[in-house]
């Protein structure tokens, strides 16, 4: 069990706001704890967009333009953005396992902005890891894919094209198809990580309900994730075109 501590907080901490009687702790993937002992707030649901980004591809840094998606981030103004950053690693200001599209431009721009960010879990590196067996054909296969996507970034790196119900269509099979090729170990990393992402995201809607929330992760979670929270009572799902 991990250690807990009973406080009364009024204001932020990371950039998270409580206004409640409130329970600290550290779960073991170094998230803290926080649970509102308090009577649920009666403030409306929270708006929520999901934007997906590009990845990096097994810690291989993904070129593209990252403009239109400042232009974007910046036209909508969003209260928070939840962004698949690990909580260690926003402790530490070591970025280098999010995704290019979040460390270079949407955590400089919430820098100088008023705009709030939240990290709520992100990738593993070795996600798609290969497992010994069949590990030389496997790897080729792998390397194919991610080529394939590399070719299609070349006119697809806009943040409309990336979120467009064709490429996320797209996006999802070649995702299926390495974690198939991963084998079980990489399916069971792959949706512990997403189901931590929905867990933080949940955590931080209960905690400042009534915001405009930005939920940025790899555009290969985006319809997973945008399911979930569509089935989620506190949340009022829009596009983020309409956020």
């Amino acid at each position: 069990m991990p250690a807990i501590r009973r406080i009364f907080f009024i204001g932020s901490y990371a950039g998270m706001k409580f206004s409640s009687l409130t329970l600290f702790g550290r779960s073991r993937s170094g998230y803290p704890e926080i649970v509102i002992t308090a009577d649920a707030n009666n403030q409306p649901t929270n708006r929520v967009a999901v934007l997906g980004v590009l990845a990096d591809l097994h810690g291989e840094a993904v070129q593209y333009d990252l403009k239109p998606l400042r232009r974007l981030i910046l036209a909508i103004q969003p209260d928070l953005i939840c962004a698949e950053i690990q909580w260690v690693d926003w402790l530490s200001g070591n970025l280098a396992a999010a995704p290019r599209a979040i460390r270079e431009a949407i955590v400089p721009l919430c820098r100088h902005t008023n705009m709030v960010i939240i990290p709520v879990g992100g990738s593993a590196l070795k996600e798609f890891g290969v497992p010994p067996a069949d590990r030389f054909l496997k790897t080729q296969v792998i390397r194919a894919l991610n080529g394939m996507q590399r070719i299609s970034w070349a006119v697809i790196n806009h943040p409309a094209a990336i979120n467009s119900a064709a490429y996320s269509f797209c996006c999802n099979l070649t995702c299926a198809a390495e974690l198939n090729l991963g084998g079980q170990t990489a399916k069971k990393v792959w949706q512990e990580a997403n189901d931590t992402i929905f867990k933080n995201i949940l955590e931080t809607l209960t905690r400042d309900p009534g915001r405009r929330v930005l939920v940025t992760v790899d555009c290969r979670r985006r319809q997973w994730l945008m399911k979930q929270l569509a089935q989620t009572p506190q949340v009022d799902l829009v596009h983020y075109n309409e956020l």
